[in-house]
C-alpha cells in the first residue's frame, strides 16, 4: 500500500520535532484563528492528531472531519485529543468522503506532498469540489527554495519516507501552481526557514 504510515506513526512527532523543532506545529497552526467559529472544516492527511486540540483551543465550535489513510494515526488522534462528538472521524482517503457534504475549511497540513504528480491533480480536484465557493483552503507544506541545504534535507526525507512509508511522490512539486489550475488563488501566506515550509490561504477564484 503506497503512502502507509502505520510502521513510523508511534515515532512521527519525535522525529519531525528533532528535525524542525516547533517550526512544523508553528507553521500549521499560524491560520487557525482565521477559521470561522462555526465552520464546517475538513482536515486531510491529519496525522497524530495533535492540531486538533490546537483548533478548539482558539475558540473553535464548529464540525470537524478528520480523514486519515492510516489506522494507527487515527487510533493515536482519537487518544491524543480531548474534543466531543463534533469530531467525525474517517479511516481512508478522499473517496472516503460523504458525497453531499461540502466544507467552508479544508486543511492539507504536509498531505499534498505524499503524491505523484497525476494523483496530485486528481485529489486537488476532488477536494476543491467539496470546498464552498466562500470557502477557504488553508494548505501548509515544503516548497523548492534553490538552497543546496534545502534540496539535500527534502532529498533525504523523501528517501526515508520512500523506503517506512512507501511513499508515492518521488519530489517536491509547485503547489501554487496546482492550486491556479483548479482556480483558486493565494490570499496570505506565512513562511518560516528561510522559506523551505510555508503555510498559505486558498480561495476560489469564483469567491473573488
Amino acid at each position: 500500500m503506497k503512502n502507509n504510515f502505520n510502521l513510523i506513526a508511534p515515532v512521527y512527532d519525535g522525529l519531525a520535532k528533532v528535525v524542525f523543532g516547533k517550526k512544523l506545529k508553528q507553521i500549521q497552526t499560524h491560520f487557525l484563528p482565521v477559521i470561522p467559529e462555526n465552520a464546517n472544516v475538513l482536515i486531510m492527511g491529519g496525522g497524530t492528531g495533535w492540531i486538533i486540540n490546537e483548533l478548539f483551543n482558539t475558540g473553535f465550535k464548529g464540525k470537524l472531519t478528520y480523514v486519515e489513510a492510516s489506522e494507527k494515526m487515527i487510533s493515536l488522534s482519537k487518544k491524543n485529543g480531548s474534543f466531543n462528538d463534533s469530531v467525525h472521524f474517517i479511516h481512508g482517503e478522499e473517496s472516503a468522503l460523504p458525497t453531499e457534504r461540502k466544507y467552508d475549511v479544508i486543511i492539507t497540513n504536509f498531505f499534498l506532498d505524499v503524491f505523484s504528480e497525476a494523483r496530485l491533480d486528481e485529489v486537488m480536484v476532488q477536494l476543491s469540489e467539496r470546498l464552498n465557493n466562500d470557502g477557504i483552503w488553508i494548505c501548509s507544506d515544503f516548497q523548492n527554495t534553490g538552497r543546496f541545504s534545502h534540496q539535500l534535507l527534502l532529498w533525504l526525507m523523501f528517501k526515508f519516507f520512500r523506503v517506512t512509508a512507501k511513499l508515492e511522490s518521488r519530489s517536491l512539486m509547485n503547489f501554487e501552481h496546482k492550486f491556479k489550475k483548479i482556480g483558486h488563488s493565494k490570499s496570505e501566506n506565512f513562511t518560516l526557514m528561510n522559506g523551505l515550509i510555508f503555510s498559505s490561504v486558498y480561495t476560489s477564484e469564483q469567491s473573488l
